[in-house]
């Protein structure tokens, strides 16, 4: 175990300027983005969120894009049109982020542990196959550190167990599948992230992406307290009596701020993405034949958003020691969640989660790094721990 006071923000040796692990990217044209939406005087939901649905959902490929204030609440989302409810069950790995975790536990359902494949670090499909829970209500897919899991068995799984499959990409924006980003590769219902270290960074926010318009419509309703937009006023802006709300909703609306700061960012994106797949390929050939060291597999249909760079150090504890003592950032990418006493915890064995957990491993590969930076990474890992 490393001390607590180790982070990944380690200064390094003298000499040395560190190297974070991650780094958002801030665009141009942001700043004057932001002062157009103060000037205009609409701050909550408005022609920004909906400009921004627009123009994500054309860049992504699927219209029914549904901006929310952050990405648990576009989770929260899904999980209510999956039919979740108090005492049902969701099936996913613990090897998660508590974004992910948190809504199944906030709807006081509760999650079912599936294993993974340590080669992958993600659900392993003949395993998910095998759960016989009896009130499972959906599958959550996360994709490992920005690659994409294998989604034509996932599909297959969640198809023969009759059940909805949700992909959690927030760290894998604009990831691909049979030449398909993920949010348009069929599944049901598909999640994104624009937090402050996302590919596209809005600080905070986003987006769930649907399989049909008319559920994408139920989202947008659910998201602003279920409110019936068209009846809930009066010709005259007055509030309208007749107007009900049968099923309470909840308050995870995007606002035009965030949605303006993101429009701006739209801009860089495909650049962010190109320069973190060129870097995740220098390091792929890098690191190739380093002992200790083992590349995930990744799905040769797919392509990677290389959030960071993923694979498995033996001793990893010594390795992250010495790449911190050398101010580059890196460490385990999430913690098992199945080891948090707010989730109970079911005594299954899951030998995969077991062997990826002990020497999972995230180091950089952003589109900060310069060619002497990567150079640097690789030399560090390369002489040994």
């Amino acid at each position: 175990m490393l001390p607590a006071s180790t982070s990944w923000r380690c200064c390094g040796v003298a000499g040395e300027s560190p190297i974070p692990l991650f780094k958002g990217r801030i665009a141009a044209a942001a700043a004057d983005a932001m002062a157009h939406v103060l000037a205009s005087g609409q701050l909550a939901t408005g022609p920004r969120v909906r400009e921004f649905e627009t123009r994500l959902g054309e860049r992504i490929g699927n219209p029914h894009c549904v901006a929310t204030s952050d990405r648990a609440g576009a989770l929260t989302l899904a999980l209510r049109l999956c039919g979740v409810t108090p005492g049902d069950e969701v099936l996913l790995s613990p090897l998660t982020c508590l974004s992910t975790t948190m809504p199944i536990a906030n709807l006081q359902a509760r999650p079912v542990w599936c294993d993974i494949d340590p080669n992958t670090g993600m659900l392993d499909p003949q395993a998910l196959k095998n759960q016989r829970s009896q009130r499972a209500k959906a599958i959550i897919h996360y994709h490992w550190a920005g690659d994409v899991g294998p989604l034509a068995a996932l599909q297959a799984a969640a198809n023969s167990l009759g059940l909805p499959l949700i992909e959690e990409a927030s760290g894998a924006f604009a990831a691909s599948f049979r030449g398909h980003a993920l949010g348009a590769t069929g599944s049901d219902f598909c999640i994104y992230s624009f937090y402050a270290v996302s590919h596209l960074s809005a600080g905070e926010g986003g987006a769930l992406f649907c399989g049909a318009a008319a559920t994408a419509q139920s989202a947008r309703q659910l998201r602003r307290f279920n409110i019936h937009q068209a009846s809930f006023r009066l010709p005259g802006g007055d509030l309208n009596p007749d107007s009900d709300i049968q099923q309470p909703g909840y308050s995870c609306a995007m606002s035009d701020l965030t949605a303006g700061l993101a429009l701006a960012q739209l801009s860089e994106v495909d650049d962010t993405l190109a320069r973190h797949r060129a870097n995740a390929a220098w390091l792929d050939a890098a690191l190739a034949n380093v002992p200790g060291i083992t590349r995930l597999q990744r799905d040769p249909e797919a392509q990677s958003a290389h959030w960071v760079y993923a694979l498995r150090a033996s001793g990893r504890a010594g390795l992250i020691e010495k790449l911190h003592r050398h101010g580059i950032g890196a460490q385990r990418l999430h913690l098992r969640n199945d080891r948090y006493s707010c989730f109970a915890d079911s005594g299954q064995p899951l030998p995969g989660v077991e062997a990826f957990d002990a020497d999972n491993l995230c180091i950089p590969c952003g589109w900060w790094l310069s060619p002497e930076d990567l150079t640097r990474i690789a030399r560090c890992i390369a002489t040994g721990w």
